[in-house]
């Protein structure tokens, strides 16, 4: 696959700043640095985790977060300690926006240079009042901060708060101008885990889905920690955007039928729905499994478009109306008798009549 791509960019966009060879990282560890399993690598603000220091601070935000299961975590905005207020207000909104219930930034003020004369003076912050001075320079050494930069800090739940600070990240990424559009960056992210747990359901959830094998090793876990399995699935991403998605397949009934009990599929379920998928493992199924390339997709990374509408052939609008078709559309009784279909929603219809009268 990464030959594939490689080659074929080199031809067709020769001109394209092509990293090679693709990394490799782990779910887990694209998590822990960018907040997110579809990381862009063009440009650095990596993430740390500062729970363990934000838990021996004074700051109620932070002690309670670590307190209640949650994690602080932060990056470093190199050269952004002269940010205004207005400019810090934005960032605010910005990371509320997009779940977090604030922002706590870190403004380390004076001339450019190395953390051992930080005084409290040059801490410009909403929490300063409740950071020592070696709080602030700890913080700062984990996320490579200097004098003159700004530390952006999140607390909240793990999910929530990687979810915000990637969009931050990515934000900052885009106000600094440290992604060179013109460079491609690869990377497989692999190793995710094989399920995730539904709150709202109180359930096991399939990640990717119901399909993809566990790692030989992880087998065991199945029913005694179903947390702990990895999947044997990956990942290709470009500058943020997933490009293609693959797995090994499960291939043994046996195999099948003990994830569908881990999603809380009864014996019956399995046999209503997936009965011939069983059976057919019945007659010898080899190991294998694929990859499924987005060319959609990776054409809207090369033209650095950021709308996939703006690539595909026949675009939805967001309403998911075909403008050229003018789908969807009332169809009239013939046709669905025809194919065997009732209808039961007469005020859409009728408002959709009554639009076209």
């Amino acid at each position: 696959i990464e030959e594939l791509y490689t080659e074929m960019i080199q031809t067709i966009m020769p001109e394209k700043k092509l990293v090679t060879p693709f990394p490799r990282l782990t779910y887990a560890d694209s998590m822990a640095r960018f907040g997110t399993d579809k990381p862009d690598l063009r440009f650095g603000l990596e993430m740390s985790d500062i729970s363990d220091m934000a838990a021996d601070t004074e700051f109620r935000v932070f002690t309670s977060t670590v307190e209640n299961g949650g994690i602080v975590k932060a990056f470093n905005a190199p050269g952004c300690a002269s940010f205004s207020r207005r400019q810090v207000d934005g960032l605010i909104d910005f990371a509320k926006l997009n779940g977090a219930m604030g922002l706590v930034t870190i403004a380390l003020n004076g001339e450019p240079g190395p953390l051992d004369d930080l005084t409290q003076e040059q801490i410009r912050s909403a929490a300063a009042r409740f950071l020592s001075v070696d709080q602030v320079r700890e913080i700062a050494n984990r996320v490579g901060a200097r004098i003159g930069d700004m530390i952006l800090i999140i607390a909240g739940q793990e999910k929530t708060t990687n979810f915000a600070l990637n969009a931050l990240r990515n934000e900052m990424g885009a106000r600094l101008e440290l992604a060179d559009p013109n460079e491609l960056d690869f990377c497989f992210v692999v190793d995710f885990p094989l399920f995730e747990y539904n709150e709202t359901t109180e359930r096991w959830d399939a990640m990717h889905h119901a399909f993809t094998s566990p790692k030989n090793d992880d087998e065991q876990y199945l029913e005694s920690d179903p947390a702990r399995v990895i999947a044997n699935c990956y990942d290709l991403v470009a500058n943020g955007v997933e490009l293609a998605s693959g797995s090994i397949r499960i291939h043994t009934a046996e195999l099948q039928e003990r994830v569908f009990a881990v999603l809380g599929y009864t014996k019956e379920q399995v046999r209503q729905r997936f009965g011939q998928l069983l059976t057919a493992f019945e007659y010898g199924a080899p190991p294998h499994g694929g990859i499924a390339p987005g060319i959609d997709r990776l054409i809207m990374v090369l033209t650095g478009r950021d709308n996939i509408r703006d690539v595909i052939a026949f675009p939805k609008t967001q309403n998911a109306v075909d403008p050229l078709f003018g789908a969807p559309d009332v169809v009239d009784q013939e046709q669905l008798d025809e194919l065997h279909l009732k209808l039961n929603l007469p005020e859409v219809a009728e408002a959709k009549a009554g639009a076209n009268g």
